[in-house]
């Protein structure tokens, strides 16, 4: 969120911090109307809607305006994964993330997995367990045309909240 009589932050700072935002709300606009209604912040989902609807020059604008106000307010958790949709490296980076929890769980299970409930408490433990050692026998069977268990292992870990 952005602080406008923050006397550490410069006025051009803020004004940056602002261009940000309005850019953010001009890529949101861009988004499906699936994935907006999809949204948790309804009163913003509601605007991006009516910005869908509105072409005119000035009234884009102040509807720009007045999402990238609404962004403002969000909580920085949101407008991060608002950012990282745009963000073609995020992507990648939450890939690689799960390959390597994945490998850790296929190495060191016990470890990895006491990390994993620790962090996310509510997961299905049993569940896991049985993906992970079912990944591992398919590893030693040593066959490559059979890696579903791998990729459901992957799936389930893709599935955990903020991963």
């Amino acid at each position: 969120m952005v602080k406008m009589n923050s006397p550490e932050i410069s006025k051009s700072q803020i004004k940056r911090d602002l261009q940000e935002l309005r850019t953010l709300a001009e890529r949101l606009l861009g988004l499906s109307i699936e994935r907006i209604n999809a949204l948790s912040n309804k009163k913003l989902g509601n605007a991006l809607l009516e910005g869908k609807r509105i072409t005119k020059g000035n009234a884009r604008k102040r509807q720009i305006q007045y999402i990238a106000k609404l962004i403002r307010h969000c909580e920085p958790e949101e407008i991060q994964t608002y950012q990282a949709w745009f963000d073609p490296d995020a992507e990648k980076i939450k890939f690689l993330k799960l390959e390597r929890w994945r490998d850790r769980l296929m190495n060191d299970q016990a470890h990895a997995l006491d990390e994993i409930f620790t962090t996310y408490p509510n997961v299905d433990r049993q569940q896991l367990r049985l993906l992970v050692r079912q990944a591992i026998t398919e590893r030693q069977r040593e066959d490559d045309d059979n890696v579903t268990n791998y990729r459901k292992l992957f799936q389930f870990l893709r599935g955990l909240p903020n991963t």
